[in-house]
């Protein structure tokens, strides 16, 4: 792996690192054009078909959304896009603050483009 690509992909992580350890969220993952994860944490997390379904969201409204947020019962789904290809998706608790969230996806999300 050439030097300038790893320090991206090591300047990824960490920001994805950091949006992991917002309060509540459970999972983050970096989704691309081909709708599957480019990267998720933590690498347990079974992510494919959330990623899926929130694609497959996506492709129902007229414009591509800069962000969206979905709430079930169980948990809250928020993305923001990154660029036309690319967006950042969690999943957190409920009880989330869900403005903190934003704004830190909003944060990652400018930050990343500027590694690609």
């Amino acid at each position: 792996m050439m030097p300038c690509l790893r320090l991206a992909t090591i300047m990824r992580t960490r920001l994805m690192d950091d949006l992991l350890n917002q309060d509540g969220v459970k999972w983050v993952a970096f989704i691309g054009p081909d709708a599957l994860p480019i990267d998720f944490s933590p690498p347990d997390q079974d992510v494919e078909a959330a990623v899926a379904m929130w694609v497959g969201l996506d492709v129902l409204v007229e414009d591509t959304p800069a962000r969206m947020m979905v709430r079930t019962g169980e948990a809250l789904m928020l993305s923001h896009r990154v660029d036309e290809d690319r967006l950042l998706l969690i999943q957190a608790e409920l009880n989330a603050n869900i403005g903190s969230l934003r704004n830190a996806l909003q944060n990652a999300a400018g930050r990343i483009i500027d590694l690609a």
